[in-house]
């Protein structure tokens, strides 16, 4: 099977899922009509600080998250862990494990001198590159905690306080990718939810479907495309009242014009409560010494720009240290305040 007949019959899949999920996404809501809103956080400061914009250019464990298919670009297991420092005391974590299976090494070409009875002689030939290029399966997991605590109790009778309680949102997530070749890969995530409010809870199911495709993964200026469905799935019910999942569609591209350096995404999202709109992202690293390197990056979010204040905008910072990374990211919600991203990753 050809790659591009490959990439229709992924293709083609999504459009499936997307026109099962079109009479959804064809209700333009306000904001707060879908339950479990904090599937929409994000995960880890690097797209953070990208305004979120980071679908095609996915190559980490957070792939979990953003594009499950993107899973194949690991050649090594990674664990990462991020937090979010939100305004009123609000928690958000993420964690995230992924392991690839079936490293897929280039083959290159080696010139071989040997001695033979009639002279000196040279064969050519075709060994496997000592990094692997991708990997052919992946799979992931990832948890979701946002929480917070000591949320003042009041009824209907009294404007006093009358005590305290507690609400939290959990998500665990299992992920499959395949890479059918260089340049295409395929992925879905399974997530149960579980929400709580005081001694109220709600359960759900959903799905995420993602397909990554680069066409030209060896070009001096690669670039790529992603399509990703998130949040398909049952519907939570609090005491017999429930609201729809916060499905989403998104589209991305990627584009890299200096190799391994400058890193460029732009994606159009679409969420059943909210109207379309744009990230972008980028990212410059600069490597300091072998194994060690740094890294800025710089986001917009169309979402939050009619938002009162200045919160359009979010950047940050990372560090590499051989298997270690740290990464920083600020991102402003305008009159609401700011929030802080804190993450971490480890290569094994």
């Amino acid at each position: 099977m050809t790659p591009t007949r490959r990439l229709c019959i992924a293709m083609l899949a999504l459009v499936w899922l997307a026109g099962s999920a079109a009479p959804v996404l064809a209700i333009n809501s306000r904001a707060g009509t879908s339950g479990a809103q904090f599937l929409k956080l994000g995960a880890g400061s690097r797209a953070g600080a990208m305004g979120e914009a980071y679908t095609a250019v996915t190559d980490d464990v957070y792939a979990v998250y953003y594009n499950p298919a993107a899973l194949t670009e690991l050649t090594g297991p990674q664990l990462g862990a991020a937090h979010t420092s939100y305004f009123q005391d609000l928690s958000y974590e993420f964690a995230a494990f992924a392991y690839p299976i079936g490293p897929v090494r280039a083959m290159t070409e080696t010139v071989v001198s040997t001695m033979t009875s009639a002279g000196p002689s040279t064969m050519t030939v075709r060994v496997p590159a000592a990094v692997a290029e991708f990997s052919r399966h992946a799979v992931g997991v990832a948890i979701y905690n946002l929480s917070i605590d000591d949320i003042e109790r009041r009824n209907s009778d009294t404007p006093s306080n009358i005590g305290t309680f507690s609400a939290g949102d959990n998500a665990y997530a299992l992920s499959y990718a395949y890479r059918f070749d260089r340049t295409l890969g395929a992925g879905v995530t399974g997530k149960y939810i579980h929400q709580k409010i005081d001694t109220y809870n709600a359960d759900a199911f959903a799905m995420d479907a993602a397909v990554l495709y680069r066409p030209y993964p060896n070009a001096r200026r690669p670039f790529s495309f992603a399509g990703v469905i998130k949040n398909l799935g049952t519907r939570p019910s609090f005491a017999g009242v429930s609201d729809p999942l916060p499905l989403g569609i998104t589209l991305g591209a990627g584009f890299q014009p200096i190799a391994k350096r400058v890193k460029v995404d732009l994606d159009l999202n679409k969420y059943r409560d909210t109207d379309p709109f744009v990230t972008l992202g980028g990212e410059y690293t600069h490597p300091f010494a072998p194994g060690v390197s740094g890294a800025l990056r710089a986001g917009f979010s169309s979402h939050r720009i009619e938002n009162e204040g200045f919160n359009e905008i979010s950047v940050g910072a990372g560090i590499n240290f051989h298997r270690a990374a740290f990464d920083f990211a600020w991102v402003p919600f305008g009159a609401l305040g700011n929030t802080f991203r804190y993450a971490l990753l480890l290569k094994f």
